[in-house]
C-alpha cells in the first residue's frame, strides 16, 4: 500500500511539469488535447506501477492521436509491450506484442532518431526473441548491420549475437554467402581486437572470438586451401588491402595457416598500415625461422621499442637474442638474453642455456693452443651460465671439458682462482678441473 501511494505521489506530483514541459506537444485540437493529457497522465500513473497491459493501451491511442507528444512516449511504449511479452504464455499473442514493439522503435526513429544505445538494443531484441523465428532472420541482420555501422558503440551482447543469427539464417535459409559470412566476422573481430587491445576483460573478449570463429567455421570450410585460393589471389592484386589482409591474418590463425607464405605477407600489410608490437614480433620470428637475420633484427627491435609489458617484452628480447647469435653476432646475443632475463625470470633459463651454448660452441674459434688451460676457460664460463640457467646436465657437460689437475699444476696454478676467459667472451671466471683424469 505505501508503494502503490508513493507511485501515485511521484506521478501526480509531476504532472503540472510535464504540462508545462515546451518538448511536450499536445495536439492543436482542444479536445483531442484535453484527451491526450488525460491518457498521458494515465500512461504515467500505469508504468509507474508496472500495469504494463493499462499502459499500453494509453499508450496506443496516443501514438495514433497524439504521435509528437513527446520522446519519452515512445520509449514507454515500446517499453510496455516488450514487459507484456515477456509476461505472455500464448506464442502468438506474444509475436502481435513484439510486432508492436518494433513497429514503436521504428516509429520513434521517424520523429526521434534512434540513440546508439537504442539501436543496438532493437539488434539485440530480435536475437533475444526472434532467433528461432527463421521468418525474421533478415529484419535481424538488417538491424545488426545498422548497430555495426558505429563500431565503438556497439554493446558487448551484440558481438556474439551477430554472429550466431547469422549462422542460424545460414542453415534455416541458406540466403548466406561466403563473402557476406566473412565480411560480418571481420566487423565482429575487428571490434573484439580492438577492445581486446584496450586490455579491459581480455579472458571475455578472447572467449568471443573463439566463438565467433567457430560460428565461421560452420559457414564456411575455413581452411588454408581457401585462403590461399580465394583470398590470397585478391591480395596478391591489391597489396595496400589492409581489411583484406586483417581479414586473411585472423582466418590463417584460426585455420592453423601461420606458417604460410600468405600469413606472413598479410601481417607484413597490416603492420605497415597499423604497426604494433605483436606484428612486428611476428613478423621478425617468421624472418628468423626462414633465416632472414637482418630482417629479423630489424624487427625485433621495432617489437621492443614498440612493447610497455614487461613479460612480452623480455620474451621478443630473447628471441632478438637468438637473432644475434644465429647471425655470428655473439656480444649482442649475449647483451640481449641478460636484457631479457632481467626483464622477467621466466625467461632466465632460456636466456642463459644460450649463452652458455655460445660459449661451448666457441672453443674451435678462441683457442689459441698455447695453454690448454687458457684455452679450455672457455667452458669454465659455460659452467657458470649454466649455473644460472638452473642446467645441471649443462654443467656436467661443461665440467667434462674442464682441464685436468696435472694441467693446472704443471702450470702453477691453483683450483679456485679467477681467471680471465679471453676472446669474445671477455669474462671473469674460476679455475676448476674436470672430475676424473
Amino acid at each position: 500500500m505505501k508503494k502503490l501511494i508513493f507511485c501515485l505521489t511521484l506521478v501526480f506530483s509531476a504532472l503540472p511539469v510535464l504540462a508545462q514541459n515546451p518538448d511536450i506537444t499536445y495536439p492543436d485540437d482542444p479536445q483531442l488535447a484535453e484527451e491526450a493529457k488525460r491518457k498521458f497522465a494515465m500512461s504515467l500513473d500505469d508504468m509507474a506501477l508496472e500495469r504494463y497491459r493499462e499502459a499500453a493501451n494509453s499508450l496506443a491511442w496516443l501514438l495514433k492521436n497524439a504521435p509528437d507528444l513527446y520522446e519519452g512516449l515512445y520509449i514507454n511504449s515500446y517499453k510496455a509491450y516488450e514487459a507484456i511479452a515477456e509476461k505472455e504464455t500464448d506464442q502468438t499473442k506474444k509475436m502481435v506484442y513484439l510486432d508492436s514493439m518494433f513497429t514503436v522503435y521504428k516509429l520513434k526513429d521517424e520523429r526521434f532518431p534512434l540513440s546508439d544505445t537504442e539501436i543496438n538494443n532493437v539488434a539485440f531484441r530480435y536475437y533475444k526473441f526472434h532467433k528461432d523465428n527463421a521468418e525474421k532472420y533478415d529484419e535481424a541482420l538488417k538491424a545488426f548491420a545498422r548497430a555495426f555501422e558505429k563500431p565503438d558503440e556497439v554493446i558487448n551482447n551484440n558481438l556474439v549475437a551477430y554472429m550466431d543469427i547469422l549462422k542460424r539464417s545460414f542453415i534455416k535459409n541458406k540466403n548466406v554467402s561466403e563473402n557476406e559470412a566473412l565480411d560480418i566476422h571481420a566487423k565482429i573481430t575487428e571490434v573484439i581486437e580492438d577492445r581486446i587491445a584496450k586490455g579491459k576483460d581480455v579472458a571475455k573478449f578472447e572467449q568471443y572470438k573463439s566463438i565467433i570463429d567457430q560460428a565461421l567455421t560452420t559457414i564456411i570450410d575455413v581452411n588454408c586451401d581457401f585462403i590461399e585460393q580465394k583470398l590470397y589471389p585478391q591480395l596478391k592484386e591489391n597489396p595496400s588491402n589492409v581489411k583484406l589482409a586483417k581479414r586473411i591474418f585472423q582466418l590463417s590463425l584460426t585455420a592453423k595457416c601461420s606458417d604460410s607464405d600468405f600469413f606472413t605477407e598479410a601481417v607484413e600489410v597490416v603492420h605497415k598500415a597499423e604497426p604494433t608490437s605483436g606484428l612486428a614480433g611476428i613478423i621478425g620470428r617468421r624472418k628468423l625461422s626462414s633465416k632472414e637475420y637482418p630482417e629479423a633484427i630489424k624487427y625485433l627491435e621495432e617489437a621492443i621499442s614498440l612493447e610497455q609489458d614487461k613479460a612480452k617484452k623480455a620474451e621478443t628480447t630473447l628471441s632478438l637474442a637468438k637473432a644475434y647469435a644465429l647471425s655470428g653476432e655473439k656480444v649482442k646475443a649475449r647483451n640481449e638474453a641478460i636484457k631479457a632475463a632481467e626483464l622477467d625470470q621466466s625467461v632466465v633459463e632460456e636466456a642463459y642455456n644460450l649463452i652458455a651454448s655460445m660459449y661451448m660452441n666457441s672453443f674451435d674459434e678462441c683457442k689459441q693452443n698455447v695453454s690448454q688451460v687458457a684455452d679450455r676457460a672457455i667452458f669454465f664460463a659455460a659452467y657458470d651460465a649454466y649455473k644460472k640457467a638452473g642446467n645441471t646436465k649443462g654443467m656436467e657437460s661443461a665440467r667434462a671439458q674442464f682441464p685436468t689437475k696435472t694441467e693446472i699444476f704443471e702450470l702453477n696454478l691453483e683450483e679456485g682462482a679467477s681467471i680471465k676467459v679471453g676472446c669474445w667472451i671477455n669474462v671473469t671466471s674460476t679455475i676448476r678441473t674436470r672430475p676424473t683424469e
